[in-house]
């Protein structure tokens, strides 16, 4: 298997998964496989499950020990915290300010890393992601390079089950990389593009409905509803116009 082939094998089984939605108190069908007790140490039904959700998909793919071995978890003492997970990436100079698919991103909220998923693809400054417990389901989100609410991105030791590596560059990255910065482009209404579309996935993780069209990369009049309601609960000028301000706003978690 190569690099390519384990990372797309994870995507692929996350890809699966969207749409799927917790039941009552956090409940989901993830914390019920057997697996996952081993590698906590301890039962995690119904608690707050986006790291539980990137666990079961390493482990769903690859199996418990290298599932575990490719997200640097011992096996009694793993963590379905996020910020403990992210701790293990960097203790082993595997976490990265540069993403690339497959790697486990971690987020910023109110000032501490308290979310993950797993990313899907990168492209046109925009990092494409698959997120447990994204608004209670699993769901695709988008957003900015570089964005504030970016913690990082722990890069899985795919080592453990590569044994026909791709481009040698890939086996050993540059563990220290300057983060990335991009100038925002300003969003209006009648634009379709990548842009938008990591607006819209940041508008509604916030819970700013897009009407029924969702994320779908078209600033139409339902997606400039959504910027208004949000520039008026952020203080911001009621303009329906996504600039500098109204992103920086849009970043902050």
């Amino acid at each position: 298997m190569t690099i390519s082939e384990a990372r797309q094998k994870l995507i692929d089984w996350a890809a699966g998964e969207v749409d799927y939605s917790e039941g009552a108190n956090n409940y989901n069908k993830y914390a019920e496989d057997s697996r996952l007790v081993k590698l906590y140490g301890w039962n995690v039904q119904n608690q707050p499950w986006c790291d539980i959700f990137t666990d079961e998909a390493f482990i769903a793919v690859f199996g418990l020990e290298d599932g575990a071995k490719m997200t640097y978890q011992p096996l009694g003492d793993g963590s379905a915290a996020c910020w403990r997970s992210a701790q293990f990436f960097k203790d082993h100079d595997a976490f990265y300010q540069s993403p690339e698919p497959g790697d486990v991103i971690f987020y910023y909220v109110k000032g501490q890393i308290n979310h993950q998923g797993i990313v899907e693809s990168i492209s046109g400054g925009i990092v494409n992601t698959i997120e447990g417990n994204s608004s209670d389901s699993v769901a695709r989100r988008a957003y900015a390079l570089g964005a504030a609410n970016i913690a990082g991105y722990g890069r899985p030791n795919w080592s453990v089950v590569v044994d026909s590596p791709d481009d040698p560059k890939e086996e050993e990255p540059d563990p220290v990389q300057e983060p990335i910065t991009i100038e925002l482009p300003i969003l209006r209404n009648g634009m379709c593009n990548s842009y938008v579309a990591a607006a819209q996935g940041i508008l509604s993780a916030k819970r700013f409905s897009l009407g029924p069209w969702g994320v779908d990369g078209e600033f139409g009049t339902a997606t400039m509803t959504a910027v208004q309601n949000f520039q008026t609960r952020n203080g911001l000028t009621r303009d329906g116009v996504v600039g500098r301000e109204t992103w920086a706003k849009l970043f902050e978690w």
